[in-house]
């Protein structure tokens, strides 16, 4: 880049190329914000933005440093910035905040852009608040458009130092796609290379995380009349062998053992893990699982142990120190046949928990089978069949329950989701004294056939129950199976058909249509999971896997630096030579191109000497050539531009020039 420049053209900010190019390029860079900060900051910035671009660079200007007017102007603009962020965010500190200051101080930075060091400024804010998008998204379409923002910012670097406007807006757009691709093989370099660390570069406020949802740990049957189903993916699963059934696809999450009539809550004791007993084959399987901010793993019922940064608790739940706040993957083997025991006495009398005054009718009839003579299973059969013969009904618009959640559910509405089955199935076997419990995480998924793998999305968040057999142990009993058997061995889809899944409205009528919507989401899906692995999920242990492969993978730390160090030079050398051979050839070019020019003068009587310089002949040739002084001073221009200052986009206005020269008689 050229530095000698000292101030911007004096041009209003429209007939300006550079002025124009960097507002284009910040403004791209701030674009992704503005649906996630208040109404009033792109409004500010776009105000700000045109009233630079709609002022030359010129004394007595709004955008010149040296009026005090223009200073307390300035200085007043950005106390009511400030001000403006706290209110609305409570905050100047964290992601979301902190985003808003960048976008507004690179509006105040083009309202006084005025020198090469207020350009330069410019564009590095613009380049790391276009940085500030990954705090947000990480995904590919994001890297893609990032790219091309990196592109708006080089293309006005490149018109910058273009102090004649040579270089039309297609060629900056060509030269900022070569400078970048020259750079593609050290930015692969040092990404294979460079060492990972255990955690991220650099932490991130509390607020990075927020709005994350997935799968609570409190239940609420009852509360909330319109379920909406979302696409959301919760965790992706790759099988080392075949897949099991879908019946068998429960993945554990958070236990529930306390309720007050309304709410369900884990038990948070801290206890030694169960005893378990696994009988049959296991099934190997790695997890990929998006971030939830939740202090669990989930895990195919029931894993025979934990992955390395997660712990079993006294319900078999897999619970991490830290919330995961990235995408993370961990290997498990669970055996789908299994036997688990309780991890004491007092855990059974904690599964028989009742409130005190709630649910009467249900109490009522549980204890009623009870004095009827049945036992253990015999009750659970009892309650199962109730479900399925009875007018229940398996719906995502469930009528509010506003007194007793159960007993309304069990003998008025009797319509419900998963929640209200497993809650009153629990309240049903505690009452007839059979320790029970609500088990909550998904159910099921579906494969992707493009990268033979299982999809898992919000949509399958489900809940059962959980049964305490005498020499059996806790036993699983989903309710819902026996209302909707179509949920547990088809899916959400099956269960519900009347709503409309993944396809887009308007196509839901039509087989090809749907089909072909499949097809792309699969294979969109696919290449996301290979970028969240191999790209966003390049740690240490992808590292090392991929070194192995290339015979590399016995190098340590210092080993990975060394060989990064050396593999840098070697292609930087690579790039030095070629841009040296490919000046030395643009420099024999412009050599030739301005010989045949000198020729094309010496058949008009005006020779140069040899000991003439360029720019002498040319002053000699224009005062003797008054009508082709200007084309003479054009050429001549472009022959030192490529010659001597080694601008080699210069050469084909070069060839252009000195093919349609045509000195005056």
């Amino acid at each position: 880049m050229n530095f000698s420049a000292t101030a911007l053209r004096r041009l209003p900010g429209l007939a300006n190329p550079p002025l124009l190019s960097m507002v284009i390029a910040i403004t791209l860079a701030a674009l992704p914000h503005f649906a996630r900060t208040p109404l009033w900051i792109p409004i500010l910035y776009g105000a700000l933005s045109a009233w630079r671009l709609s002022t030359a660079v010129q004394p007595g200007s709004p955008a010149t440093r040296g009026r005090p007017g223009a200073a307390l102007l300035k200085l007043a603009v950005g106390a009511g910035i400030v001000g403006g962020v706290l209110l609305s965010y409570g905050t100047l500190t964290g992601r979301d905040a902190g985003v808003a200051l960048l976008i507004l101080l690179a509006a105040m930075k083009l309202v006084e852009l005025q020198s090469a060091r207020d350009f330069y400024i410019a564009g590095y804010i613009g380049l790391f608040l276009l940085l500030t998008d990954f705090f947000y998204f990480q995904s590919m379409p994001s890297a893609v458009y990032m790219a091309i923002c990196v592109l708006a910012f080089l293309s006005a670097f490149i018109s910058f130092n273009d102090e004649r406007n040579r270089l039309g807006a297609a060629r900056r757009v060509r030269l900022a796609a070569a400078m970048l691709a020259q750079a593609v093989p050290l930015m692969l370099v040092l990404f294979v290379l460079f060492p990972r660390v255990a955690g991220p570069l650099w932490g991130l406020p509390k607020d990075a995380q927020s709005g994350l949802t997935g799968l609570d740990d409190e239940m609420m049957p009852g509360a909330i009349s319109e379920l909406t189903l979302s696409d959301e993916v919760a965790f992706r699963v790759e099988f080392s062998g075949a897949l099991p059934t879908r019946s068998l696809l429960y993945w554990r999450g958070p236990v529930l053992w306390y309720t007050d009539g309304v709410k369900w809550v884990p038990d948070r004791r801290r206890q030694e893990p169960p005893k378990t007993s696994h009988r049959g084959p296991p099934v190997e399987y790695s997890v990929t699982l998006e971030p939830t901010e939740r202090n669990w793993l989930f895990a195919l019922e029931l894993p025979e142990e934990p992955p390395l940064r997660g712990a079993f608790s006294h319900d078999m739940q897999i619970r991490t120190r830290a919330p995961v706040r990235d995408r993370i993957r961990y290997t498990l083997r669970s055996y789908p046949d299994y036997s688990l025991f309780a991890s004491d006495h007092t855990e059974l009398i904690h599964a028989l928990q009742l409130p005190p005054g709630r649910h009467p009718r249900a109490v009522s009839l549980a204890r009623g089978w009870r004095d009827e003579g049945f036992d253990d299973r015999g009750i659970v059969a009892r309650a199962l069949q109730m479900f399925n013969r009875q007018s229940f009904y398996y719906t995502l618009s469930p009528p509010l329950l506003l007194q007793d959640t159960v007993d309304e559910f069990l003998f008025q509405t009797r319509q419900g989701f998963c929640e209200h089955y497993a809650a009153s199935f629990v309240i049903l076997m505690r009452a007839a004294g059979i320790p029970a419990r609500v088990v909550t995480g998904y159910q099921g998924g579906a494969i992707n056939p493009i990268g033979n793998y299982l999809i898992v999305r919000q949509r399958d968040a489900h809940a059962w129950a959980e049964v305490w057999m005498a020499g059996q142990g806790w036993t699983r009993v989903d309710p819902t199976a026996a209302v909707a058997p179509s949920r547990i061995m088809q899916g959400i889809e099956d269960a519900l058909p009347g709503s409309i899944i993944d396809i887009p409205l308007g196509l839901q009528d039509s087989a090809l249509a749907r089909s072909i919507w499949q097809q792309f989401s699969n294979t969109w899906d696919a290449v996301n999971n290979r970028w969240n692995q191999w790209v966003l999920g390049y740690d240490r242990n992808r590292q090392s896997l991929f070194l192995s492969r290339l015979g590399l993978g016995a190098l340590d730390h210092p080993g990975l630096i060394i060989a990064l160090t050396l593999l840098s030079l070697f292609l930087l050398t690579i790039v030095a030579v070629w841009l040296f051979r490919t000046g030395r050839r643009a420099g024999d070019e412009a050599r030739r191109l301005h010989e045949r020019f000198c020729r094309k003068l010496a058949r008009r009587g005006l020779a140069r000497d040899q000991s003439e310089g360029p720019e002498d002949f040319a002053r000699r040739a224009g005062n003797q050539l008054p009508g082709s002084a200007a084309a003479i001073r054009f050429v001549t221009d472009l022959y030192v531009s490529v010659r001597y200052a080694g601008r080699l986009e210069d050469l084909p206005a070069l060839r252009q020039a000195v093919s349609a020269f045509r000195p005056a008689a």
